[in-house]
């Protein structure tokens, strides 16, 4: 059906239009981290009357042309390369592909869609130098036969390669220059970032210091320099080409208020008061092409740009001495901000200030605690609704709880607050309450660290002065815990050391121990007696006869100790 809005007449022409839907293809980052796109839309021809059509096709070009002049000859020579580099062909109509049969189409608006696809490494697109560009175009044709005219349609596609979406490329980059010039001025000019959009400005905040009496600061000034460096294949090799510009010059002196001397009759200042001149330079930067490129790095052509600054110093022997900062600026087209079909740019702040929000909301870096400070946030509100690392949103679990279940003993849920008297001593009662408190199979799980049930008849040296007599040490560590409750009374005694050295060792690192029986079975190390002269006992001895040996190392043991003890108990 017609379009609304289209008079048909019987003379009129037939229009074709092609409408991609949307002028740029946008790459993010460079081409080994960029991800394919596509370019899409829809081809649209008007006619008033049925015509005749043998084909209907769309064609993408990407055309690149370098070129220059020789200087290091007598005569300079031009050199020139032009070529098609990026081709390729859709055929909309008809859809069968044969293209030598005419068809036959009816009045009214007809529509075709296309798509093309775009590989990561496409160069992009270079615009504003009237020899060295690098131009991409949507061409269409409907062939009407031999003896009409095809009608023809183009649109202009332009190529961007923009800053990836990588948190590296898109966190301000600040470039600080720092250091003492010929003991006549101290000096940091920093550049707050290193990225910048084509038809912005560049700031620059100056920290300068004399040192040297009688030295004046004089003139200031900021430049920005466009290198270009072109490459091709000629008469068999490969041969380049360079060249700077300047692109855009800015010139001034310091702000009257940028001293920052101590005032007058003040002795103790709170800021730090060095005798500098502090103050900030901007730079805009051209909005159009045709000035300035952004930075590109392809085969054929790469284009860099570097910010210089000058300061310039009037000595108290009447010369000028100029010192010189140079920094390297990356400038690329934004998406946000594209240049329209006069290659300039339409800076729009509301868009470069909800740009900016929108880089700071994506950075995922931490921020700095001057900014956000945690304390603060949790303050004055209920933290019961969060989400906490070892319970259930619960303001119980949060604090004293350890990071996570499946690396935690039995999420930690202890009252640790009650051992604020530990600086001066834990208290037998205090103890006794934390683990009648304690519940092992807390919330359905097992502890990884459960107490030890079985006895060790293990025997070591004699116990030491201050042990508690045999009958304590000889409660075996079941005893500690037996229908479902521990013997607090037992717990609270300190252990000798001949107890603490027969209590099987328990590590976080070692999750089977082996069981007694097996510990014991396995051959023992050599005995230095007499009787053996150094011969390894057989590991077919008998439980009991290590039972009997054990028993027997302990009396000879207790004998050895009992002139030693004090005391009518042994204590």
């Amino acid at each position: 059906m017609p379009r609304p809005g289209v008079v048909f007449g019987r003379n009129s022409a037939p229009v074709l239009e092609v409408k991609p839907d949307s002028p740029f293809v946008v790459f993010y980052g460079e081409p080994s981290e960029a991800q394919d796109a596509e370019l899409t839309g829809k081809l649209v021809l008007t006619n008033s009357e049925s015509m005749s059509v043998k084909s209907i096709r769309v064609t993408l070009t990407g055309v690149r042309k370098v070129s220059w002049h020789t200087t290091n000859t007598v005569t300079p020579q031009p050199i020139s390369q032009k070529q098609n580099f990026f081709l390729e062909t859709l055929t909309l109509f008809p859809i069968d592909g044969t293209k030598n049969k005419t068809h036959k189409i009816n009045a009214g608006v007809h529509e075709w869609e296309f798509k093309f696809k775009m590989p990561s490494g496409l160069e992009e697109s270079v615009e504003g130098l009237p020899t060295n560009w690098i131009v991409y175009s949507l061409k269409a044709t409907v062939d009407r036969g031999y003896i009409s005219k095809p009608l023809t349609a183009s649109s202009h596609i332009r190529v961007i390669r923009t800053l990836g979406r990588d948190l590296l490329d898109s966190v301000p980059m600040e470039q600080i220059n720092e250091d003492i010039w010929a003991s006549k001025l101290a000096y940091k000019i920093t550049v707050p970032q290193k990225n910048y959009i084509v038809g912005t400005s560049v700031t620059a905040d100056f920290v300068l210091i004399p040192l040297r009496k009688g030295v004046q600061i004089t003139n200031i000034k900021m430049e920005l320099i466009e290198s270009r460096q072109l490459f091709c294949d000629y008469a068999g090799r490969r041969i380049s080409h360079q060249s700077d510009s300047h692109v855009v010059v800015k010139e001034g002196t310091m702000p009257p208020n940028s001293e920052n001397r101590v005032p007058d009759g003040v002795e103790d200042a709170d800021q730090l008061f060095d005798e500098c001149h502090r103050f900030s330079m901007t730079l805009d930067l051209p909005k159009s092409l045709k000035n300035c490129r952004q930075s590109v790095d392809t085969e054929n052509m790469r284009i860099s740009h570097k910010l210089r600054l000058y300061v310039n110093l009037l000595n108290p022997e009447g010369h000028t001495s100029q010192l010189l900062v140079k920094n390297h600026v990356h400038l690329f087209i934004s998406p946000n901000l594209p240049p329209g079909e006069d290659q300039s740019v339409l800076v729009d702040p509301n868009v470069l200030n909800r740009q900016a929000m929108q880089d700071e909301v994506n950075q995922n870096a931490p921020p700095t605690y001057g900014l956000h400070q945690l304390d603060e946030l949790y303050n004055d509100i209920d933290p019961s609704g969060f989400m906490t690392p070892g319970g259930h949103a619960s303001m119980a679990n949060s604090g004293t709880n350890t990071p996570f279940y499946s690396h935690s003993r039995s999420g930690s849920e202890e009252n640790l607050p009650s051992l604020d008297a530990v600086a001066g001593g834990a208290s037998a009662t205090a103890l006794q309450h934390r683990l009648q408190n304690l519940d092992l199979n807390q919330n359905g799980r097992n502890t990884r660290f459960a107490p030890a049930r079985q006895q060790s008849h293990h025997s070591s040296g004699g116990s030491t002065p201050h042990s508690i007599p045999d009958d304590v040490n000889r409660v075996p560590p079941s005893n500690y815990f037996a229908g479902g409750e521990y013997d607090m009374e037992a717990l609270a005694r300190t252990p000798s050391y001949n107890t603490a050295v027969r209590m099987p060792a328990r590590t976080p690192i070692s999750e089977d121990l082996p069981t007694y029986e097996i510990a014991t079975s396995r051959p023992s190390s050599p005995s230095r007696t007499p009787t053996s002269r150094g011969t390894t006992p057989s590991p077919a001895r008998s439980l009991d006869t290590l039972r009997e040996e054990t028993q027997r190392n302990t009396e000879m043991n207790s004998r050895k100790e009992s002139p030693t003890r004090t005391g009518d108990d042994g204590r």
